[in-house]
């Protein structure tokens, strides 16, 4: 289907508008991984003597997770929301695919990662608490095995939590009150619910909670932002330029995830109010389909780079930092291609033989009925 007839297509009717695929969504995803991923290696590279404008350009990019929730937030519900609401859902269907989509890729990092700490009764501990994707209810969330993956854990809760999510974002006022009390909830974890040693654990999905249901909302208004105007895509263009400089002024902590919405909707906004060709191209989509297993494995690869010995091959810490972002970028994108390719063939091998088990099995019930 061509752009211009993929906007023209876009209607006003609330069904037609849920079945739409946001294209400017998959680069969205594709940005916030590599934006990550750049600042990891920034941090764990050490390039200190780096120029300046270049360390201050990146350190805020870890930001761009909460952009992840709020795409999470939107997402499911475009995919699930009705279905859920009007009760027409396989709940262990939706369970097994959320699951199958997460932890075989997972697995296979967390694994990887025990193999290297030496099957350490520590690793074995996290490994075991990753495994059940369940691990952001644990009471200390300071997990070593793919430590990145805390996101996951908050999105997988969300996952876990999605038919009450449902029922939170009902109708629009039910949805606004939700989004007051996980505002307030979040802003707790900063004045009241604290660590004892006084920061906050910015990992816990109570803490995140707000950033899906600003995706939730963003979803019951989806009629009314797609029928904007020319006029009105263009004034949110404007908008979302002007607060970028938002993503590098501090701000207290009790601000920081308000600054973060600010930030992040006025580019959902203008994302779901059509498509655009910076967002929407092939390389945006190839990167956003495997978005989850380049955020999930770019440590990995910096690892391997590092006892390659290729992250400081100059003299110039800026100059290694560019060369070491580029063989972090195309590893990762290298292995998170080949591992998601491997994963679909086996997830499909075993399919097919369980289906013709179970087919075989049938027949001789059947043969044995008859008899």
């Amino acid at each position: 289907m061509s752009r211009h007839s993929r906007q023209s297509a876009v209607p006003t009717a609330n069904l037609n508008v849920a079945r739409r695929h946001y294209c400017d969504l998959d680069g969205f995803r594709a940005i916030a991984a590599l934006a990550i991923v750049c600042m990891h290696v920034q941090v764990r590279g050490g390039y200190v003597h780096a120029n300046q404008w270049l360390v201050d350009l990146v350190s805020p990019w870890g930001t761009f997770v909460t952009l992840f929730f709020i795409i999470s937030g939107f997402g499911m519900c475009c995919g699930y929301y009705e279905r859920v609401k009007n009760q027409t859902i396989d709940l262990a269907a939706f369970y097994t695919r959320r699951i199958m989509k997460i932890l075989p890729f997972f697995a296979l990092l967390v694994c990887i990662d025990v193999v290297s700490e030496r099957f350490s009764g520590n690793s074995l501990w996290e490994a075991f608490a990753d495994l059940t994707l369940v691990f952001n209810l644990m009471p200390d969330l300071d997990i070593q095995v793919i430590g990145v993956g805390w996101a996951l854990g908050v999105i997988f809760l969300f996952y876990f939590l999605f038919p009450f999510f449902v029922y939170l974002m009902g109708n629009r006022r039910r949805a606004w009150c939700t989004f007051v009390i996980s505002t307030v909830l979040s802003l707790s974890c900063v004045f009241h619910f604290f660590k004892a040693d006084g920061h906050i654990d910015d990992r816990r999905f109570i803490y995140q909670a707000m950033f899906f249901v600003a995706g939730g909302l963003l979803y019951l208004y989806r009629d009314v932002i797609a029928c904007m105007g020319r006029g009105g895509r263009i004034t949110t263009l404007i908008v979302a330029l002007a607060v970028v400089p938002l993503l590098y002024m501090d701000v207290p902590a009790w601000a920081s995830n308000i600054k973060q919405l600010v930030l992040w909707i006025p580019w959902m906004v203008y994302a779901i109010s059509g498509d655009h060709r910076m967002f929407d191209n092939r390389v945006m989509t190839f990167l956003s389909g495997i978005s989850m297993e380049i955020y999930l494995s770019h440590l990995f690869i910096f690892q391997v780079v590092n006892m390659l010995g290729f992250t400081h091959l100059f003299a110039s810490d800026t100059a290694s930092y560019l060369v070491t972002m580029v063989f972090v970028v195309v590893g990762v994108i290298l292995f998170a291609t080949v591992a998601h390719k491997s994963i679909a063939k086996a997830t499909v091998w075993i399919t097919v033989h369980r289906t013709a088990r179970q087919t075989v099995v049938s027949n001789e019930n059947n043969k044995e009925s008859a008899r």
